[in-house]
C-alpha cells in the first residue's frame, strides 16, 4: 500500500470519526440509582443534561443518601455513554473506531 493510499484512508477515517461524535452530541443515556428514585441524563459524550429525583428520595435528615444517589447515577451515566462511543465508533470504523471511542 502505497502512501498516499494510506493518507487517504487515514483522512477518511478522520471524517467518519467526526462525524460520529457529532453524532454522539445528539444522542442521550439515561443512569439511574436507587431503583430509579435518581435518573442522570447526559449526551453520548457523557456531559450531564438533566437531573430527575422522585419525591420520595427527598429526605432533609438523610441528604448524604441522595448525595451518594446522584454519584452513582451520574457515574452510571457516563459509564453508560462511554459504551454508546466506542459501539458508534468500533461500527463506522471497525477495531480502529473502538480505539478511538476509548479516547472520547
Amino acid at each position: 500500500m502505497n502512501l498516499q493510499k494510506i493518507m487517504k484512508e487515514a483522512q477518511k477515517a478522520q471524517r467518519k470519526a467526526a462525524e460520529v461524535q457529532e453524532r454522539l452530541a445528539q444522542m442521550s443515556v439515561v443512569g439511574s440509582a436507587g431503583g430509579g428514585l435518581v435518573e442522570i441524563t447526559a449526551n453520548g459524550h457523557g456531559q450531564v443534561q438533566g437531573v430527575r429525583l422522585k419525591p420520595e428520595v427527598l429526605d432533609r435528615n438523610d441528604l448524604e443518601a441522595l448525595e451518594d444517589l446522584i454519584l452513582v447515577a451520574i457515574q452510571d451515566a457516563q459509564k453508560k455513554a462511554h459504551d454508546l462511543s466506542e459501539k458508534e465508533m468500533s461500527r463506522e470504523l471497525g477495531g480502529i473506531g473502538s480505539l478511538l471511542g476509548k479516547m472520547f
